[in-house]
């Protein structure tokens, strides 16, 4: 089981927790590449002995992927301070881990604290404890311009530093008192380390600010603009170097795919989009679009799409030929270099038709999978038809296939979550 489960690990951040034949969590740790960091337990190059004991008590073992180091930092402390893991607490410098600290009395102070300095009555909230002191740190600088909060001591009767660098609201000299509450609100939503907390934050803003646009207040909606633009910069830049470059090297060999066999070359590959059609019979038939940015799945951008009305009965080419249609229909979402169609030719064949339709066939790449076998099926354009076909075997460990087949897959995942929603409105009707 635990082999297994070893085999199953992404390759993306996460949280990994370690459990001990009874079912009791040892360890909680956080990795930039989770299949790496978890895996290098087991090698057979020489450990200190904390680490042999730690893995010799092994047995189980459990992970949660996320979509930036920032985000498994923030999950690893609050799951430490949640369970308190033997192999976490025992060593000797524990004491000295720093905590996130938010102050009760108004205006809150946001500071650093060791743990022989935390004082329950005077804290509104904490986080932690971070075993590296500079992740902490680079947390607290990193999330200051995007929610900035009061850091002194003392309170100010005259505009600080801080202040007019507009790290600090200015709440002790009466500015923003309103604002400031909202302000601490969100901090501790993000510092709260659940998953996916940054891309609720990020909706709530961006629905916010589009009512400040609709109400005229444009100075308003570019404030949160700025505060959006930033919160996923953020979620997008803790990637390390290394995968990003490997990412980069995924992007660069599809180019080159696409070029030898499509005979076009997206210059720029970020933006894929992955299509599939659920149905069980006439009443629900059900389309999904996925949207993958520089090789991560964006649920911001995933679309549902109802076909009872658009089709007669099961006839999955023609669903992912109105699937496809439909959403070309939306420019404002901005259209992808490439799209991936769950399905062989017949199916590829019925969204090229609705590309067609937008003559957009020169700035949208197509590819297909094909179920069971996982052929990578790659279409040839010329003169607006498809002239030829090339079936592409590639390796299981292919990065590109990989990539290709996580978007398929999360394609398919969404279509059926769907589906069974609508199946459970029927039941209920």
């Amino acid at each position: 089981m635990l082999k297994e489960k070893l085999k199953s690990l992404p390759k993306k951040p996460g949280v990994y927790i370690l459990k001990n034949d009874k079912g009791k969590i040892i360890y909680i740790g956080k990795a930039l590449v989770l299949k790496n960091r978890v895996s290098s337990y087991f090698q057979k190059s020489s450990k200190d002995p904390k680490t042999k004991e730690l893995v010799s008590n092994i047995a189980d073992l459990q992970y949660f992927a996320v979509n930036s180091e920032f985000e498994a930092l923030l999950l690893e402390a609050r799951l430490i301070k949640q369970h308190k893991p033997k192999f976490n607490t025992v060593q000797k410098d524990s004491k000295s881990y720093l905590y996130i600290v938010i102050g009760k009395d108004f205006p809150n102070r946001v500071y650093l604290a060791r743990w022989t300095e935390l004082n329950s009555q005077n804290m509104l909230d904490w986080f932690g404890p971070f075993p590296s002191s500079s992740d902490a740190r680079r947390i607290l600088k990193t999330l200051r311009p995007i929610f900035p909060y009061r850091s002194c001591k003392n309170l100010h009767k005259a505009p600080c530093l801080y202040y007019q660098l507009g790290l600090c609201p200015g709440v002790c000299i009466g500015k923003n008192e309103g604002e400031y509450k909202e302000t601490i609100k969100a901090l501790r939503k993000v510092l709260s380390g659940k998953t996916n907390m940054l891309d609720k934050i990020i909706k709530s803003l961006e629905k916010e600010m589009k009512k400040e646009s609709r109400n005229l207040k444009f100075e308003e909606a570019q404030g949160l603009k700025n505060k959006v633009d930033s919160l996923k910069r953020l979620k997008e830049g803790w990637r390390i170097p290394k995968e990003k470059r490997e990412m980069g090297k995924v992007f660069l060999e599809l180019r080159k795919l696409l070029t030898k066999y499509q005979g076009t070359d997206p210059i720029t590959l970020k933006k894929i989009e992955g299509y599939d059609v659920s149905n069980l019979g006439r009443d629900i038939i059900v389309g999904s679009m996925v949207t993958f940015i520089e090789g991560e799945p964006d649920k911001s951008l995933y679309r549902k799409f109802n076909l009872k009305y658009n089709l007669s009965g099961q006839n999955d080419p023609e669903g992912i030929k109105q699937v496809v249609r439909r959403r070309l229909n939306h420019p404002e979402w901005i259209y992808p270099q490439l799209i991936l169609v769950d399905g062989g030719k017949t199916q590829i064949s019925a969204a090229f038709e609705a590309i067609k339709e937008k003559d957009l066939e020169d700035q949208i790449a197509l590819l297909g999978i094909a179920k069971k076998e996982e052929i990578v099926i790659v279409p040839k354009f010329l003169n607006g038809k498809v002239v030829s076909w090339k079936s592409l075997r590639l390796s299981r460990r292919h990065p590109e296939l990989q990539l290709l087949q996580a978007i398929r897959d999360e394609s398919h995942r969404f279509a059926q979550k769907y589906y069974k929603e609508k199946h459970s409105q029927a039941l209920k009707s």
